[in-house]
């Protein structure tokens, strides 16, 4: 009889979740809002936007040149990059507060291991190996020339940005922007020197459709509020995307983290499950995109298109790509599986 009676209850619950989707907004799941395209167009992003994760990092070590290179030359619409600074000041790429998960800090620092990236000079990361790594953990798309590759700076990432025959635009994030005071008009100031933030200096940039807009070259994605209040005040006109967590989502409701996004930034980029058409139509209510990350199964994909998701934050672009018709001719990249 428990049993019976506890059957009943998640049964009853069951009901009354499928109730409250549809009357929280059941309508947007039959009828997407259309909305997305137009505003990103606004901003001059292209659409659907397809963002390259730390570059193609499915098969090729994260934040590494061959990552980006090989998103670069698929034709993703920008290369997505974390961006630290040494204790010597210069700007690099990288994700992780340590070095221990992705380079061989191990055998060349074994008493540093748990110093955080931005404690270790330029010339100190230089030594170390931040390929091997990945054939070691994924040895089907293991390459010898991912052996030794070198940390990447802000400045080699414009550069492999600008060297191929398309030519994506860069979402830089500020990673932990709390520990590296100034970080932001430093990131702004690179890319003055390197005359990124001037759109006529390259026409191979995706074409906006519907807008007369010229193509967003750069994005600030970050998860700090004050740092995207700094790219606010330094650069207003460039877009800027706040980034949630699902533990962040769960602290408040979406209609407060979009209130916080009014007075900060252009869009919201979230979890893939957490993208209910029902949160874009009110992001689209307020003129914000959505972006969700990191989607990489064709299932999801295919959900997301449904949706009629604005963008897609991946870490194997060839798969949206595909699903999009929009992967080019290249026979030197193999079919690749949708699990590493």
């Amino acid at each position: 009889m428990r049993k019976m009676k506890t059957k009943i209850i998640i049964s009853s619950s069951i009901v009354l979740i499928i109730i409250f989707v549809f009357l929280k907004g059941g309508y947007y799941l039959i009828n997407p809002d259309l909305r997305g395209e137009d505003i990103l167009s606004q901003q001059g992003i292209s659409t659907p936007t397809v963002i390259a994760h730390r570059g193609f990092s499915l098969i090729a070590p994260e934040s590494t040149r061959p990552a980006y290179e090989k998103a670069r030359d698929i034709g993703v619409d920008y290369l997505e990059a974390d961006v630290q600074r040494t204790s010597d000041g210069e700007l690099i790429i990288f994700h992780d507060e340590t070095l221990t998960r992705s380079s061989n800090i191990d055998e060349v620092y074994p008493e540093q291991t748990q110093k955080e990236v931005g404690e270790f000079t330029y010339e100190e990361l230089k030594k170390l190996d931040f390929g091997s790594w990945f054939n070691d953990k994924y040895p089907h798309y293991a390459s010898l020339d991912y052996r030794g590759l070198n940390i990447l700076k802000l400045k080699d990432l414009i550069h492999i940005a600008r060297e191929g025959n398309h030519t994506p635009g860069l979402i830089l994030e500020s990673k932990h922007p709390e520990k590296y005071p100034g970080i932001e008009k430093e990131i702004v100031q690179v890319l003055k020197e390197e005359n990124w933030l001037n759109n006529k200096e390259i026409n191979d940039f995706p074409k906006v459709s519907n807008s007369d807009e010229t193509f967003a070259k750069t994005i600030f994605f970050s998860y700090s509020k004050n740092s995207l209040q700094e790219f606010k005040n330094i650069k207003p006109e460039i877009p800027r995307l706040l980034l949630i967590t699902d533990t962040m989502i769960s602290q408040r409701s979406w209609d407060s983290w979009l209130d916080t996004a009014d007075k900060l930034a252009d869009g919201l980029g979230v979890k893939g499950f957490m993208i209910w058409p029902w949160h874009r139509a009110a992001a689209h209510e307020r003129k914000k995109f959505v972006f969700p990350y990191t989607i990489n199964k064709l299932w999801k994909i295919n959900i997301l298109a449904n949706f009629q998701s604005s963008g897609y934050i991946t870490d194997h672009p060839k798969l949206v790509l595909s699903f999009l018709e929009r992967l080019p001719d290249l026979p030197e990249f193999t079919e690749l599986t949708e699990n590493r």
